[in-house]
């Protein structure tokens, strides 16, 4: 009687692994570039989130007094640029930071940006003013104009 031997050859083994391992190799692949994938969607969303807060803010107050109460300040923290809004009715209370992109090779000059009123008067048009962002890549704004609405009061 022959015995028969149950179970795989080496090449079998070797054929298994490798299949495996291109297959393990491509799933790590795919959570990498998912986790990229999120966390640059994540960066823009929190990007987006502050500026449509601050237009709001910004936008409103411009609208019913004209500027003036709303601040932009940036300084270098360690190896970064952080700018703040401030409302300068509460004292300077910080309103929301964000982080302005530079590149590392002249951060302080890059970075560099006295603290401003929110909304500068644009020359030769009628209430209009121009607010300015640093939220873009490279510390590029993102800048909109808007036209000073006052309230009307009714009449009984």
């Amino acid at each position: 009687m022959k015995q028969h031997q149950q179970g795989f050859t080496l090449v079998e083994l070797m054929v298994a692994m490798a299949i495996g391992s291109v297959i393990i190799l491509g799933a790590g692949q795919l959570f990498l570039t998912t986790f990229q994938t999120f966390r640059a969607v994540d960066e823009v969303s929190r990007k987006q989130e502050s500026l449509m807060f601050v237009a709001q803010l910004v936008t409103w107050d411009i609208r019913q007094q004209g500027p003036g109460r709303y601040t932009l300040r940036c300084e270098p923290q360690r190896d970064s640029c952080l700018c703040t809004v401030a409302d300068q009715e509460e004292n300077g209370q910080p309103i929301v930071s964000f982080p302005k992109e530079t590149s590392n090779d002249n951060l302080l000059h890059q970075c560099a940006e006295e603290e401003h009123v929110l909304g500068e008067r644009v020359p030769g048009a009628a209430p209009l003013y121009r607010v300015s962002l640093p939220v873009e890549r490279d510390g590029e704004p993102i800048v909109f104009h808007v036209a000073r609405r006052p309230l009307m009061e009714s009449s009984p």
